[in-house]
């Protein structure tokens, strides 16, 4: 009997632990990230790519195109005229942000160093004061990317060696975000991935080719070229609102998007996610592919971790996908990017 009774208790034991933990595993699920895709194959002409890349290295570079003390890259070619052709793209006056709202818990795509920690100071009689303090390279904020980011055997854009170029005293010396205090006023052209696909959103780990642009400028009557900023639109909120957070797959720019870049010559290359697909089978050992060939090669600024959705549905609405964007970096000596707001002026 008494066996009987341990067995029993053993067996109610066990049902109750295998219930409580039923509860904690959903409770987690619910909870975490996105359910992430599995993982694509490589796609067929990986091999030809990389070896591809390997000789772009050296064809793409314009490294003193305009000088060897050059630090703006093809941001030389936002000229006045082109200041003032992009002021024309104004007609209805509607201005929209770029920008989603700043991070302020930790969540699967914001690590604890990407919080934007706001501290309330003390609330007197007569007002209050707060301290912002943010990581803003990553997967959340809006930020701009300068090369002072991203090095290559020892060296930035336009040869810059990294020794004693960047200290932790002083940053960046060359090639920081000062470079753009005065702002950027160009012309922004959207490619909408995700209405191209027939889809709410495009999903993570696909990689945009420069078939997928092409096919956009054609069945959108517009494109990029010198100076301008086209927008990568892959509906990256509108499926982390209805999916949740998710990290480490990115439908981004795949690698034969690169020569469509340098045959256009951006001043920026944006998107609403990190410019780079990711996972990259077929490519371990090679970090982030698009980011050195636009930063360190061709001397092309990045501005990523854009919200585009009210961009997308007034862009959809008026059917125009070319528009003026302004923004400007946090005038901060010696930085190597910034938190922006970009603005998108129809």
């Amino acid at each position: 009997m008494g066996r009987r009774l341990k067995f029993a208790g053993l067996s109610i034991g066990l049902l109750l632990f295998g219930v409580v933990c039923g509860f904690q595993l959903r409770g987690q699920g619910q909870a975490g990230a996105a359910p992430q895709a599995p993982a694509p194959p490589a796609p067929a002409d990986t091999a030809a790519m990389r070896a591809n890349y390997e000789r772009w290295r050296t064809e793409f570079k314009t490294w003193g195109k305009w000088g060897t003390d050059d630090n703006k890259g093809t941001s030389n070619l936002i000229t006045t005229q082109k200041v003032m052709s992009a002021m024309k793209l104004v007609k209805e006056g509607i201005v929209v942000s770029l920008a989603h709202p700043e991070p302020q818990q930790a969540a699967a795509d914001v690590n604890a160093n990407g919080v934007f920690k706001r501290t309330t100071n003390a609330i007197t009689d007569g007002g209050t004061t707060d301290n912002y303090q943010v990581s803003y390279h990553g997967q959340t904020v809006a930020h701009i990317d300068t090369w002072c980011h991203f090095f290559v055997d020892g060296q930035m854009y336009n040869g810059i060696p990294v020794k004693d170029n960047i200290t932790p005293e002083a940053g960046c010396k060359k090639g920081s975000v000062m470079n753009w205090k005065d702002g950027i006023v160009t012309r922004a052209v959207l490619y909408d991935i995700a209405q191209l696909k027939g889809a709410e959103w495009v999903e993570p780990g696909v990689p945009v080719t420069r078939a997928d642009l092409e096919a956009w400028e054609k069945k959108s009557g517009v494109k990029a070229g010198p100076g301008d900023v086209p927008l990568l639109y892959i509906g990256r909120w509108k499926r982390r609102q209805k999916m949740g957070p998710w990290t480490g797959q990115v439908s981004g720019y795949y690698a034969d998007t690169i020569p469509w870049m340098h045959e256009r010559l951006p001043a920026f290359i944006g998107h609403d996610f990190n410019i780079d697909w990711n996972p990259r089978p077929g490519w371990e050992g090679m970090p982030n592919p698009i980011h050195v060939a636009v930063l360190n090669w061709m001397g092309i600024n990045i501005v990523e971790c854009l919200d585009l959705e009210q961009a997308v549905a007034t862009a959809r609405r008026l059917k125009r996908y070319e528009f003026l964007i302004t923004f400007a970096p946090l005038p901060v000596e010696g930085g190597t990017g910034s938190p922006v707001n970009p603005l998108a002026i129809f």
